[in-house]
């Protein structure tokens, strides 16, 4: 267990980014050295390599003082860039984004990798180009909300420092290198399955780790039925490559080499048979551009090639560990990426199964594994993804990789069509799953409920361990029941998700839930796609009534993700279809909790004034949510408005809203503002949050608090306000500073 403990030590130094765990270390180290466990001095050491790793990685971020700065930098273009045409805006255009080595910044002093998006560009840059540029950085922060993606966190482990847009930019030296071939290459594999859309899309990204064809939609369709890990070359790839290397090595390489050369019988078929395999599993790493996940894979395979080659004998689980820990010893904060965990979970389990189990149920048990680890990891869940990999990875490891790497190093186009074709029949296998699931719901597990589930998974795969296995279903039970905290009738909850420069709401009570808003969307993605829906599936919840306060694409952009799971209301029915208009006067209730809609009236003009403006009231508290109304329309509503207690602040912060007249007549104890972090449009607006400041209002602010969850019930008779960046805080959240505690 040296190693295991070792690796934990250091991946934990990476999350927490605390020294105080070294000094209980190093007390375990002294008093493990007199007992002769002379290995035990590494853990203080390996916690603080960790720590310092860590923090000289936020030193590295771009500093607060430069974000929105335009800076002129030289970069290499590292990887190959993704070219998008998407509408926006009203028009087609085209974006390119691109990660850099950037350097000879006077402000910014060092090398660093960024990520940007450049727009309309005369000619597309070209993987492996020098360039000169102008770019408007900001550090990466991301949205921050009980499900979805941590940005801050997965950039931090990816190495990126910075994301921006280009401005200005000129090629300084073309194109050269690994990436560039491997640009070639991807453009000859799409030329070549031209005619089918999902090979075009799919085979590049499985030969040379291009997905920049990849459609939304098509993406949508990978991750909802828990085949998206499929797409990205990284332990499983490098596993299933390395497996079907090692055979032909054993069966028919092996036999070849020791009798062509005879002082090879010196060692094992076995044996011979790890060389083509590591040959194979460097070549397919080379193929995607020595990623991360791909050399992490390689190490690892390397590891335990390297015991069984030596004929020491080196039990699996001491060679996974030490893999491990060469992985982390490299790459230390790659302990911040799922995809580490991902990819060692694939090998780790695929060598399981097989000693285990033998090969006959590994392609029965193994998609089980990877779906669950799938929902703690990446937030998907389905109940169509266990099907679904059942048949998607004996697809992919049996045709569609072999055939596709064949077909590209041999320049076959019939093989490549081959792979096409089984591309086609995935896809057309997923749009089943989703049509015949879709009606199924599981809960989302969080990561205790998932870990309890994933033990009850380990104990039934490993026959071995003393646990009467009549007693698995007990360890699901925190997963299939996780409900939220219920609340006292006449009481309810607000929780404002950080979905950027949007807003996004959930008003629950006792029994029921309503949506209010539904944040922005962009081509085959939204806000309510990874944040609202993950959300619901973790809590259990379905909601009974959804408003959509108008059409404007920062409120409604996430409404067809929602379609279909309760009755709809917006103040613009039109542009909303299957919706019905909301007006004044409509009420109704729910487990003491009064629910009126205050506007709007008859003869307003659509847009933002037409905004539905919904009242709760509880027992004894109320919430006012006004959507985007102007000043105009405040003005209006004075004579029907009561003294309140949150209110939500209109149009994000404009100056256009929130007008003083409103603040004496609401006298609201705390305002809530839903924008993103240094949004174009600079809202919350200083004089708002002036004139709030001048009533006395206490202000919450998503782009500064991340998902707020607000709800009354104290003992004290204040509210129970959680605020996620606070609440949830994480090193990579706040500046580099060295912290003892």
């Amino acid at each position: 267990m040296r190693w295991w403990g070792l690796s934990a030590a250091l991946a934990s130094a990476c999350w927490l980014g605390v020294l105080w765990p070294a000094v209980l270390l190093l007390v375990v180290a002294v008093t493990g050295w007199r007992r002769g466990r002379h290995w035990l001095v590494w853990l203080p050491l390996l916690w603080c390599y960790g720590v310092v790793q860590l923090h000289s990685g936020l030193a590295a971020r771009l500093p607060e003082s430069l974000e929105g700065e335009t800076l002129s930098v030289q970069g290499q273009v590292v990887g190959l860039p993704a070219t998008v045409k998407e509408f926006r805006f009203g028009r087609w255009r085209y974006r390119q984004t691109l990660t850099l080595d950037v350097w000879a910044a006077p402000a910014w002093p060092g090398r660093h990798r960024i990520r940007v998006n450049a727009y309309e560009l005369p000619v597309r840059v070209k993987a492996g180009q020098r360039l000169a540029l102008t770019v408007k950085l900001k550090a990466s922060r991301g949205v921050y909300n009980a499900t979805g993606v941590d940005a801050a966190r997965r950039d931090l482990a990816s190495g990126i420092d910075a994301r921006g847009t280009v401005k200005a930019w000129r090629v300084l030296d073309e194109a050269v290198g690994l990436d560039s071939w491997r640009q070639s290459g991807a453009e000859r594999v799409a030329e070549q399955v031209a005619e089918s859309p999902a090979g075009r899309a799919i085979l590049p990204a499985l030969v040379v780790g291009d997905r920049s064809r990849l459609s939304p939609e098509l993406w949508q369709h990978f991750q909802i039925t828990g085949g998206a890990h499929l797409l990205a070359i990284s332990g499983l790839h490098i596993a299933i490559v390395a497996g079907w290397f090692w055979w032909l090595g054993r069966w028919l390489l092996g036999p070849l080499l020791q009798r062509l050369f005879p002082v090879l019988g010196a060692f094992t078929l076995q044996q011979l048979a790890w060389g083509p395999a590591l040959l194979a599993a460097l070549g397919y790493a080379a193929l995607a551009g020595f990623s991360l996940p791909t050399v992490r894979a390689v190490i690892m395979l390397a590891v335990v090639a390297g015991a069984q080659c030596t004929r020491v004998a080196v039990p699996l689980w001491k060679s996974l560990g030490m893999a491990l820990l060469l992985v982390l010893l490299l790459f230390p904060l790659s302990a911040l990426s799922e995809s580490l965990w991902l990819s060692f979970g694939a090998v780790l389990t695929i060598a399981v199964l097989l000693t285990s189990h033998g090969g006959r149920r590994l392609l029965v048990l193994l998609p089980l594994v990877m779906a669950l680890v799938g929902a703690i990891l990446f937030q998907q869940w389905s109940v169509s993804a266990p099907l679904a990999n059942l048949v998607l990875i004996p697809l992919y490891t049996c045709l569609v990789v072999p055939l596709a790497l064949l077909g590209s190093l041999f320049q076959q186009t019939w093989l490549l069509q081959g792979a096409a074709t089984g591309t086609e029949l995935s896809v057309w296998l997923m749009d089943a799953l989703a049509a015949w699931t879709g009606h199924w719901r599981l809960p989302l597990p969080t990561a205790i409920n998932g870990a309890f589930a994933l033990l009850a998974l380990t104990v039934l795969l490993l026959p071995s361990l003393p646990f009467p296995r009549r007693l698995l279903p007990l360890l699901l039970l925190p997963w299939l029941c996780q409900r939220p905290q219920p609340l006292p009738d006449g009481e309810w909850q607000l929780v404002a998700f950080d979905v950027g420069q949007g807003l996004a709401l959930a008003v629950r009570t006792r029994e029921h839930l309503l949506i209010y808003d539904t944040g922005p969307s962009w081509p085959g993605d939204s806000m309510a796609k990874r944040i609202v829906l993950p959300w619901l599936a973790r809590q259990g919840l379905t909601p009974d009534r959804i408003i959509i306060s108008h059409g404007d694409n920062d409120h409604a952009g996430g409404a067809d993700a929602l379609a279909g799971m309760a009755p709809v209301l917006s103040g613009e029915s039109s542009r909303l279809p299957g919706s019905r208009p909301c007006h004044a006067g409509q009420q109704w209730q729910w487990d003491g909790v009064a629910f009126s809609l205050l506007w709007p009236r008859r003869r307003v003009r659509p847009g933002n004034e037409s905004s539905c403006v919904l009242h709760v009231a509880g027992a004894d508290r109320s919430l006012l949510i006004p959507g985007d109304i102007g000043k105009q329309s405040e003005y209006r509503l004075l004579g029907e408005l009561s003294p309140t207690d949150l209110l939500v602040v209109p149009h994000h912060g404009s100056n256009s809203s929130t007008s003083a007249a409103l603040l004496r007549q609401l006298r609201p104890a705390y305002a809530l503002v839903s924008a993103g972090y240094r949004n174009r449009f600079r809202h919350p607006h200083p004089q708002v949050l002036q004139r709030l400041g001048n009533a006395g209002v206490t202000v919450l602010r998503t782009d500064r608090d991340g998902m707020i969850v607000f709800r009354w019930g104290a003992a004290d008779n204040v509210p129970l306000i959680t605020t996620w960046r606070q609440y949830r805080e994480r090193p990579w959240h706040r500046p580099a500073a060295w912290r003892f505690w």
